[in-house]
């Protein structure tokens, strides 16, 4: 007997509760009834809400899956693959969709669409009747999924519109402490849940760490996020305690479909004070802000958000802390099994990286080249700020013309930015010249951090070779500089300028 094997497809979760599963599985058996030939294989590929118009479905779905073992040879010539309809294979454009559809028939692997009972084979290829309908079909998938996609942007943007205006709820979904009022235009606090929200706000402001809160929270037995007893995991607490939903925002999703979001203050009620919400991100951005007297200063990572994995490019983070300096740098990814990236020691890294590069590249980043610096922002600065306040006046006299509002706002952006730049510009000119600073105080490890980030844009970790590419903010690129061993500054400007040029290879 012939083998069929069936793909089933739909965009959404919330179709699981429709018709669509239910459908292709009646045309499936359906067909195979008529066509008593062929078995259904018992492995059935599924792709239960997602959506095929940008190809998640093909990037890492089970149609990937299926894509793989197609391109590996291991599904026999005379297969037959069962859909619904050609969109349920692609609702990407033209060109990406067709050639899916091509990659499968010239394996020789038959597709059938079950709703008209079209055949498509590697004879199809060179049928104009059958190209062109799989073109039409891939093209009218593609624009009604670019419709539906424009039609939601809209709708969910004037949804903002109104929350941010009348402060009238989007969505009846809120925070697990709160639920939407009876007349569902406002939300009513869970005094029970968001007492444990404000208990984790004030452990964290008495120092305890993410896992002692958690600890702390299970061995009373408490729900967490979920609704689950007594299974509260550091990472969620950790979470938590940035959530601005507690003190009242909204904050657009990753998902979010409308774009240019800005988070909505007072949608939701606040159930913790701003002053200890900003409290907390602060012992978060500056460890040194807790109350525990016997800070430990080498909690200040000296190269915080600088150092990347070079295999997978995901931040390097710091473990295993002590009060003399010890621990590790990881990738951020390895606990959670996607990166095997070994670790490398902190003590001998920073020692390699403070003496060789910030304390002799420090000294040879000049006063005068910050002050032209901040010179030209400051320039910048006000011919912005001129252009702002002339569409202010002109507004005043038009105060309907949306491109001026919409223009008001991005220069004030553009202003906020310059003058944080400008900050930092300032802060960097009045530093202590790192030779003159000091490993083991708190005041000293912050300005290492702001003279490391001046310098350097990123280092890119190589823990098994125990080496790391540097990329400087001005241009000069520094490959595999070791972490075993003392190479000045002084030798790197002499090998740029023999070879006259901004990299080298060490």
């Amino acid at each position: 007997m012939k083998k069929a094997i069936a793909y089933l497809r739909f965009s959404s979760l919330q179709q699981a509760q429709g018709d669509s599963a239910r459908r292709q599985k009646k045309l499936i058996e359906d067909w195979l009834s008529h066509n008593p030939e062929y078995y259904l294989d018992p492995v059935t590929y599924e792709d239960m809400g997602m959506s095929a118009w940008h190809g998640q479905h093909a990037s890492r779905g089970a149609f990937s899956v299926f894509m793989a073992a197609v391109e590996m040879g291991l599904i026999e010539s005379g297969t037959v693959l069962l859909i619904e309809s050609l969109d349920r294979l692609s609702r990407e454009k033209i060109g990406d969709a067709n050639s899916r559809l091509r990659v499968i028939l010239e394996a020789g692997v038959n597709v059938v669409t079950l709703s008209d009972n079209m055949l498509y084979s590697r004879e199809s290829l060179n049928e104009p009747f059958a190209i062109i309908k799989a073109i039409l079909i891939a093209q009218r998938a593609n624009e009604e999924s670019e419709l539906k996609s424009k039609r939601l942007r809209a709708s969910w943007a004037e949804k903002r519109k109104q929350a941010a205006l009348s402060g009238k709820i989007m969505t009846t979904k809120c925070p697990y402490w709160l639920k939407v009022n009876a007349n569902r235009d406002g939300f009513d606090i869970l005094e029970d849940k968001a007492d444990i929200i404000r208990s984790i706000f004030r452990m964290r402001l008495e120092g305890l760490s993410y896992g002692r809160i958690r600890q702390a929270l299970n061995s009373q037995g408490l729900e967490n996020l979920k609704g689950k007893v007594a299974q509260w995991h550091s990472s969620s607490v950790e979470r938590l305690l940035s959530r601005k939903a507690v003190i009242g925002y909204l904050v657009p999703s990753k998902s979010c479909k409308s774009s240019d979001n800005e988070d909505i203050a007072g949608y939701y009620p606040p159930i913790v004070s701003n002053e200890d919400f900003e409290r907390v991100q602060l012992m978060f951005w500056e460890p040194e802000s807790r109350k525990d007297r016997n800070f430990n200063p080498y909690l200040i990572n000296v190269f915080r958000s600088l150092m990347r994995c070079s295999v997978c490019g995901h931040s390097m983070v710091l473990t295993g802390i002590t009060t003399k300096g010890y621990g590790y740098y990881v990738c951020s990814m390895r606990r959670e099994e996607r990166c095997v990236t070994p670790t490398i020691r902190r003590d001998l890294t920073d020692r390699y990286l403070i003496t060789g590069l910030l304390r002799e590249a420090s000294l040879a980043t000049t006063h005068t080249s910050q002050e032209e610096t901040l010179q030209s922002l400051t320039v910048r600065r006000l011919t912005l700020t001129m252009q702002l306040q002339n569409i202010i006046r002109a507004i005043e006299n038009v105060p309907d013309v949306k491109e001026l509002s919409e223009r008001a706002k991005i220069l004030s952006r553009e202003i906020r930015d310059l003058e944080r730049d400008m900050s930092e510009v300032r802060q960097i000119r009045d530093n202590k010249a790192a030779a003159a600073l000091s490993v083991l105080n708190i005041d000293d490890r912050k300005d290492y951090q702001m003279i490391a980030r001046s310098l350097i844009r990123e280092i890119r970790m190589n823990t098994e070779a125990k080496t790391c590419d540097v990329f400087m903010h001005n241009g000069i690129k520094i490959h595999n500089y070791p972490l075993t061993r003392f190479v000045g500054w002084s030798s790197i400007l002499d090998a740029l300028a023999f070879l006259e040029q901004q990299e080298v290879y060490l």
